[in-house]
């Protein structure tokens, strides 16, 4: 019954338009209020705190400021016209570049919307100068935009091995397969669709000279990606040191070499970093308190009874937490998805084998599913007002691609060697 409360009240804040930290706060001090007294609410303000004061969230911030730097740096750009050279001239070459931009830039950001706010913008000019339609360019952008997170460096994957006290560079390792399969399968699907929907080609031939100067100028770029998983699988940096170096890197790259980046931009990049590591940090902190209660009020137990009531095959229950989560991730932001979720989850998947950071992947690949799915959808929003497209258009032309996506998390939640295989032979147990 209180399992049932908790979570009532906590829809109810959320239908209310409340936002998804001061409601995860308001739930967890109502139930510690209504179930013990005023006596647990210093317990309240003890874990509030404690819930910031992981090591790990400090690689957060640096990401995020890594990220902002590389859309006003230069770094975006020639991402983009790298992909070109490869791929530009086959038909609907433009939207295979738009994934593989997508791929490379994942390698940097670790945020799908920083992705879809900074590439692209550049992805759905280009597309819609190239003959696109305004509503494909931007249905392509967005899916897209979804392996930012699969791929290290990863926001969510950091918050997921906060609350599950994994190792982030097992989960960093975990997501390359995770995430090239979801760039061969959005890639598979635009060339059945190519044809079919008569995609425009790529004209203008690059010559080699003009290749080979557009290779030399992405390859500063694409050492972010080197410099992140070379610091972490040598043992040289954590994943918090790899963060700012990450964010120094993207500003000397951007000020020296691309030169396209001016410190009077700075003190603006650094308060949109700020606002958005505190909306991330505030959910993380009302987090604790409220995994607390739902420990303390025996709620995954509860819970972990009800799966179990329906079926003991593990594949169902594997089914049963996909669509558990994608449901969440529809309505709910990512970061508060991962905070509901893990306490409940974590248990479950120990029950029926299945490793902590395979159960992360799953998770984290749900969550980019529910990212451009209706109603919440993050990056279907920021991608409306980027190309100026109506979202119910975005739609029409994404469902194909976000199909694709599904298959890939039904594929990666049946496949744990997919997923293990790396980490474990890189040494991560």
């Amino acid at each position: 019954m209180t399992a049932f409360l908790l979570v009532l009240s906590l829809i109810g804040f959320l239908v209310g338009g409340m936002p998804i930290g001061i409601a995860i706060s308001l739930v967890a001090a109502g139930t510690m209020w209504v179930t013990v007294g005023p006596d647990l609410l210093p317990i309240f303000i003890q874990r509030f705190y404690s819930g910031t004061t992981t090591f790990t969230l400090l690689a957060i911030p640096f990401f995020i400021i890594a990220g902002n730097i590389m859309n006003l740096g230069g770094m975006t750009t020639r991402i983009f016209d790298l992909a070109q050279v490869f791929v530009g001239r086959v038909r609907g070459g433009l939207a295979h570049v738009n994934v593989i931009s997508s791929t490379l830039f994942s390698g940097m950001s670790g945020s799908a919307v920083a992705d879809a706010a900074g590439l692209g913008l550049i992805e759905v000019k280009a597309m819609k100068d190239a003959g696109y339609s305004a509503k494909y360019a931007a249905a392509i952008t967005a899916v897209s935009s979804t392996i930012g997170p699969i791929i290290p460096p990863s926001i969510p994957f950091l918050i997921y091995a906060s609350l599950a006290n994994v190792s982030v560079g097992a989960l960093f390792i975990a997501g390359l397969m995770p995430g090239l399969l979801m760039a061969g399968g959005l890639m598979i699907a635009i060339a059945l669709a190519a044809k079919r929907k008569g995609l425009p080609k790529f004209e203008r031939h690059l010559g080699l000279r003009e290749s080979v100067r557009i290779i030399a100028n992405a390859l500063p770029a694409l050492a972010m990606p080197v410099l992140v998983l070379g610091g972490l699988l040598l043992g040289l940096a954590t994943a918090t040191e790899t963060a700012v170096l990450a964010a120094a890197y993207a500003f000397l790259i951007g000020t020296l070499f691309y030169r396209e980046l001016s410190l009077r931009q700075i003190p603006q990049i650094l308060w949109v970093s700020c606002k958005q590591t505190v909306q991330v940090m505030f959910i993380m902190a009302a987090a604790a308190p409220f995994g607390w209660v739902l420990v303390q009020q025996r709620i995954p137990n509860e819970i972990i009874s009800g799966i179990v009531g329906l079926s003991v095959d593990p594949w169902v229950i594997i089914l049963l937490i996909n669509a558990t989560v994608l449901v969440l991730g529809m309505f709910i932001e990512g970061a508060a998805v991962l905070v509901i979720s893990v306490p409940i989850l974590l248990p479950i998947a120990a029950m029926i084998g299945i490793d902590p950071v395979h159960l992360g992947v799953i998770l984290v690949l749900n969550i980019m599913i529910g990212l451009v799915t209706p109603p919440v959808g993050l990056v279907l929003f920021t991608v409306a007002a980027v190309a100026n497209v109506k979202v119910k258009d975005i739609l029409d032309e994404a469902w194909p691609y976000i199909l694709a996506l599904m298959v890939v998390l039904i594929v990666i939640s049946f496949s744990p060697g997919l997923v293990n295989w790396l980490p474990s032979k890189m040494g991560f147990n």
